[in-house]
């Protein structure tokens, strides 16, 4: 049980880290990236094929491994750029909901060519780290697993620290709140909209890089893992970081116990507990409450 809820922590963390880039563009714009997922999966593709080319290559593994992140943030940046411009910019009405669509068909575009160019195969992700387990008593853990809890905890804990301190982070809520004052002040709201989908997809790409050695790589494998960072946004309170961050946690933790148990009810119990949330606090635990008039 204690392995389970440690392995549990190790995954929702990466829900977590991948729901608080839907927490950014939804701050930034009222929109999400229905795509989240499988930018995900290109970053880990896009990681494994750097870190193999430069390792056959013969560089360090180290090296290998930093520039692997350098070229996934670079690469995912403009895939950042590219969804804010092509799926939301020109569906400036929020009213609607277009942009659901369009970043879905641009998340099975990219899907579809991830197959065509890499295949359909799952491949393994070595790990840089190595496949040593270290244990700690009865527990197990290996040391990429322990990179990604590190790693992790200070992403997010930068993440707060930008989002309550920076420059950046005080425009982001200024547009949140009032965008036609924020205009008049000088904050450009479209920049900072740019900004934002730069950021969530980073997100995703390093997480894709962190969950690749632990469950490898193939072009469908962001689909599961961007509905249940999903679902941890959703359970938290899209509006609240803190709750995005208990909310992925819980899932990583609940899943994991329940696959000790039975295997065939691990995804069962994640949206399960979704649905259970969302009869008795809609708004999440840690999310606003909000009057609607009809």
């Amino acid at each position: 049980m204690t392995q389970a809820i440690l392995s549990g922590l190790i995954i929702g963390s990466i829900y977590a880290l991948i729901a608080l880039g839907y927490y950014i563009t939804h701050l930034a714009t009222k929109t999400l990236n229905f795509g989240q997922g499988d930018t995900l999966m290109i970053g880990a593709i896009i990681g494994l094929s750097v870190f193999s080319s430069l390792k056959v290559m013969g560089l360090a593994t180290i090296w290998a491994f930093l520039i692997t992140i350098l070229a996934v943030i670079v690469a995912q940046s403009i895939i950042g750029y590219l969804i804010e411009r092509i799926a939301i910019k020109p569906l400036k009405n929020f009213d609607s909901i277009s942009w659901i669509l369009s970043t879905v068909a641009l998340s099975i575009i990219g899907r579809n060519i991830a197959e065509v160019s890499w295949g359909k195969t799952v491949q393994p992700f070595p790990s840089p780290f190595g496949s040593n387990i270290i244990r700690f008593g009865e527990l197990s853990i290996y040391p990429h697993e322990i990179f990604v809890l590190i790693t992790t905890f200070i992403i997010i804990t930068a993440l707060f620290l930008m989002l309550r301190k920076s420059v950046f982070g005080k425009s982001l809520q200024a547009v949140a709140h009032n965008r036609d004052a924020a205009s008049l002040m000088g904050i450009n709201p479209r920049l900072i909209a740019i900004v934002a989908f730069v950021i969530s997809t980073v997100l995703a790409g390093i997480g894709g890089i962190m969950i690749g050695p632990i469950t490898n790589v193939a072009p469908f494998l962001g689909l599961a893992l961007g509905l249940k960072a999903f679902g941890a946004a959703i359970i938290g309170g899209l509006d609240n970081p803190m709750g995005i961050l208990i909310g992925g946690l819980s899932i990583g933790v609940i899943e994991q116990v329940v696959a000790l148990q039975n295997s065939a009810l691990k995804d069962f119990s994640v949206y399960f507990l979704i649905l259970v949330v969302l009869i008795i606090l809609p708004q999440g635990l840690m999310g606003k409450k909000v009057k609607e008039k009809y």
